[in-house]
Formats: C-alpha cells, sequence, structure tokens
C-alpha cells in the first residue's frame, strides 16, 4: 500500500510526501535482488540463479540493492501519488529518501514543477494591429541588389584603399618570440575593407593604404580564433599588392537577360516585387500570431515554473552550439563573437527570451483548455504536412520521425496551439489587415474528386496516432 500527502510550496512547486508500506519495500528489494542476480557473478551460484540479499550486498556493496530498488521501484510509487492529487507535472521531480530498508516503511518525497494558476484575460473583442506586410520600395530595391550583388564585379583602381574596397594583401602575424602564427597568415588575401569602424587595427591600417604599402601593427587576437591564441598579442607586417573596388551592374534591360528569365528590367522588377511580397505578407501573418498571444500575456503576471524556462534555454543554447560547430568555433567563442563586448548580456537575453516564450505558452494553454479545445487525428496530419512544407521534406518521412513515442506529445502540443490561436484570432478585431487572398479559380477544382482519392500515407499515419494514443491511455 503507498500513502502520499501533497504540500504546495510556491506557485510553481510542490511536495509529495509517500509512505510504502513494508510489504511494497521488501517486493520492491525482492525484485531488485532477482534483476542483479541476472547480472551479476558470484562465485559459488550459477549464472541467473537467485543470490541471497547479504551475499549480493557483500559482492556489490551494501547500497546497491537498495539503489537498484529505489531505481525501478520509485517511478511506480511517484505516478500513483501523482494520479491520487491529480498532479500535472511539468518538469523531472527531485527525490529525496528518508527511508528505504527491509522490513520497515519506507519513504520519499519527491519535489516537482506545476502549472500555476491563473485567470486568461477577457481577449474577445480585444484590437490588435496586424503586423506591417505591405512591400516598401526601399524593400523592393533591397531585394534587387542582392541579385546585383550576384553579378558584381570587382575591378582593380590606382588610389588608396576606402572603406567598403576590396584589397589583395600579404600579411604576416608573430608572437614575441618571433614564431609566425599560422592562423593569423595569408598570402594574396582577398580581403574587404569593412564600411563601419572596427577593434581591428588591420582595418584601421587599410584605409588610405595603397598597393605597395607595407603595413606594421600590433593587435590582440579576437575570440574567433583557437584556444590558446584569443587574447594574445600579436605583430603583423601586412603587403598591399592591390586596391580594388565592387561595381554593381546597372538596372537596364541587358541585366535583366543576364540575371533572369525575363527580357526587361521592369518584367524583372515586377516579379520581385510578387515574390518578396508574397515572402513579407507570409511573415506578417506567421507574426501576427505571436503578437496577439503577446498582447493577451502582457494583461497578466504569471510566476513561471524553472523548469520550463531552463528547458527553453537548453534548447536555445542546442541551437547556438549548432550554429558554433557549422561555424568551426567552440561555444565560448561563439558566445563571445555574438556577444560583442558583454557575452553574459547575450545569456540575458537568451533568458529574458525564454521566460516570454513559457509565458506565451502557458497563456496559450490555458486559453485552450478554457474554450474547449481538442486535438483530432486530422489536426496531426495537417501539423504533419505543415512541418514537413516548412522543411522541404516529405510528409511520410516527416510523420514517421514524429509519431515516435518520444515526440508525439511535441506533436500534439504543436497542434493544439496552433488550433487555440486560430481560435483566439477568430474572436479579436485586426486592424491594418491585408485583404483576404483571391479564391482559387472554379476550374481549378474541377478535376479534383475527394470521393475517389485513395487514402494516402499520411492519412495511414494519422491512423497509428490514434491508436499509440489509446494505447498509452491504457
Amino acid at each position: 500500500m503507498v500513502t502520499s500527502a501533497v504540500e504546495k510550496i510556491d506557485d510553481t512547486k510542490v511536495k509529495l510526501s509517500i509512505t510504502i508500506d513494508p510489504d511494497e519495500v521488501s517486493s520492491a528489494l525482492d525484485q531488485a535482488v532477482t534483476r542483479l542476480s541476472q547480472s551479476v557473478k558470484v562465485p559459488g551460484f550459477r549464472p541467473g540463479k537467485k543470490v541471497p540479499l547479504k551475499v549480493l550486498e557483500g559482492r556489490l556493496g551494501k547500497g546497491a540493492v537498495r539503489e537498484e530498488a529505489i531505481r525501478e521501484a520509485f517511478p511506480g510509487f511517484y505516478s500513483q501519488a501523482l494520479s491520487e492529487h491529480e498532479i500535472s507535472p511539468v518538469g523531472p521531480p527531485e527525490f529525496d529518501v528518508d527511508a528505504f530498508e527491509p522490513g520497515a516503511e519506507g519513504a520519499f518525497t519527491a519535489t516537482v514543477d506545476v502549472r500555476p494558476e491563473f485567470e486568461v484575460p477577457e481577449f474577445e473583442g480585444m484590437t490588435i494591429t496586424h503586423p506591417e506586410w505591405e512591400l516598401t520600395d526601399e524593400e523592393l530595391h533591397a531585394n534587387l541588389d542582392q541579385v546585383r550583388e550576384r553579378f558584381a564585379e570587382v575591378e582593380t583602381v590606382e588610389r588608396p584603399a576606402q572603406k567598403g574596397d576590396f584589397v589583395t594583401v600579404t600579411i604576416s602575424g608573430k608572437k614575441a618570440d618571433g614564431t609566425e602564427v599560422e592562423e593569423a597568415s595569408a598570402e594574396d588575401m582577398l580581403y574587404q575593407v569593412p564600411e563601419e569602424d572596427t577593434d581591428s587595427e588591420l582595418d584601421t591600417q587599410l584605409v588610405g593604404a595603397s598597393a605597395g604599402d607595407v603595413l606594421e601593427f600590433t593587435d590582440v587576437l579576437g575570440p574567433d580564433y583557437p584556444d590558446g591564441l584569443a587574447g594574445q598579442e600579436i605583430s603583423f607586417t601586412a603587403i598591399v599588392k592591390e586596391v580594388k573596388v565592387k561595381t554593381l551592374p546597372e538596372l537596364d534591360d541587358e541585366f535583366a537577360l543576364t540575371a533572369s528569365e525575363f527580357d526587361t528590367i521592369d518584367e524583372l522588377m515586377d516579379d520581385l516585387r510578387t515574390q518578396a511580397g508574397a515572402e513579407k505578407r507570409q511573415m506578417a501573418v506567421a507574426n501576427l500570431r505571436g503578437a496577439v498571444i503577446e498582447a493577451i500575456a502582457e494583461l497578466v503576471e504569471i510566476p513561471l515554473p524553472e523548469s520550463l524556462v531552463e528547458e527553453e534555454q537548453r534548447f536555445r543554447l542546442n541551437r547556438l552550439a549548432h550554429q558554433a560547430q557549422h561555424a568551426g568555433l567552440s561555444m565560448d567563442q561563439f558566445l563571445s563573437i555574438a556577444g560583442g563586448d558583454d557575452p553574459q548580456a547575450l545569456m540575458d537575453q537568451i533568458r529574458e527570451e525564454s521566460e516570454n516564450t513559457v509565458k506565451a505558452q502557458l497563456v496559450v494553454d490555458e486559453i485552450g483548455q478554457k474554450v474547449g479545445i481538442t486535438v483530432e487525428r486530422e489536426d496531426l496530419g495537417q501539423e504533419v504536412a505543415r512541418q514537413a512544407m516548412r522543411m522541404g521534406r516529405d510528409p511520410n518521412e516527416i510523420a514517421e520521425m514524429m509519431l515516435h513515442p518520444d515526440r508525439i506529445g511535441a506533436l500534439y502540443a504543436d497542434a493544439y496551439r496552433r488550433k487555440t490561436i486560430d481560435h483566439v484570432l477568430e474572436h479579436v478585431e485586426i486592424t491594418d489587415a491585408p485583404p483576404p487572398e483571391p479564391e482559387p479559380e472554379e476550374s481549378e477544382l474541377e478535376d479534383t474528386d475527394v470521393e475517389d482519392t485513395e487514402p494516402t500515407e499520411l492519412e495511414d499515419t494519422e491512423a497509428e496516432v490514434e491508436e499509440t494514443e489509446a494505447d498509452e491511455e491504457e
């Protein structure tokens, strides 16, 4: 028999005190002895034969059997206590064992984060300004300049280098003892002098330098250099070989023919306007979903479970770690570069963003519960298709991946939150919204016979999701 009591520590944390009767303790210890006997070789006992508790403890140490019993039995005792008190944890528990010995009651506590209780602000009729969705002339020309950049030419000029110019330079970096630093040296390197001021002494020296100039200076290597070099003062010699300037092609019909499938610059600009405008509109519609939840979340104070915030922080830091690995940098180097003079400010920003994300998720989940949002198998299928489109991969491949028992909970949460936000958008006033997308022409729909369409693998996968959920409920 297992009994338990619950104590509220604060708005996001509770402590369960769990007591196990002696028979349950003895049973758990006996099962632990059986499991360990299968894997531990004890002289005088055949492999697999159950070894007496005292003998096993003498072989493995007095606490080994107890630890094995606790590891296997406590999750079940903990689950019983959660069910008894109708607690839905949002993070892993912290166990503290008070007693667990043969012939006596067992006792332990489990401290765990829970969802805070709060009232969702009234949002029906709330006015939300739609994020800017119309493409500006400046944005159109920025897109056009990106195309021009791909066809730019670099030409040698007979004048001193200016900001934004390119220079061909051979540079040698040496330590105080004269040893050359390969990582800080390069031959005939094409280097662009930054448009903005930087802390690099090389950038300072290159402005005003001409072909044939020899520049000598010292500088401290930045955090993007390998460990052991970053922070060292190095003596540099830089020989300027050439000064070059980048020339963008003229915006004329000849450029349109070279850079695109169009014959005229007007046709190219119209196509860019259509594509870039559609992208900005899609981004604005996506941002609207976040804006409406952010507006609601600002109306309520919510204590945040620390485990959820830490989980979100880990997710963001892991994403940064992948970016660092892709750039060939250590995490410390990447954070130093991304954080500039104050890497801690970047960590503080990640913490703040994590808190905002967790708060928004709590608000969405509470709204969904309040209005009775449910997730059907069709919703899961649509979410799989949506994620497959976003990732540019086959829906069936994504379905197989997302329907793994370890991931289906996240898929369900995504579908649940998407439906909840859809509900919210239907009940708020949105100003400055784009006009609705044009409906498909009737002729485009004539050839589609839904009744005769064969079930897709994705639909079969949705059925598997339903079966998986049923199995989990059992």
